[in-house]
């Protein structure tokens, strides 16, 4: 299985039932890892647990093509390593 992993900045707690609403919509798994902590992006419970006052990693685990409708969406949130 092939894994994407991206880095985002969400900035109101809007975003995340945003990216919960985009995650859910995708046929593949998504993980936001916040430290230690990973959530489900598919899981709007899970997500509050996230520190969002540093980036976010998103693993996506699925092929680019397969990803590139989420990563699309992701892009105006994506940061610099």
């Amino acid at each position: 299985m092939q894994m994407i992993k991206v880095r985002i900045r969400l900035d109101r707690l809007d975003d995340l039932a945003e990216l919960n609403a985009a995650a859910t919509r995708m046929p593949f798994d998504i993980d936001l890892v916040s430290g230690w902590y990973v959530a489900d992006a598919k899981s709007m419970v899970g997500l509050f647990g996230l520190d969002l006052s540093s980036p976010i990693r998103v693993d996506i685990y699925t092929d680019r093509h397969s990803a590139e409708p989420f990563l699309r969406y992701l892009r105006p949130m994506m940061v610099e390593r």
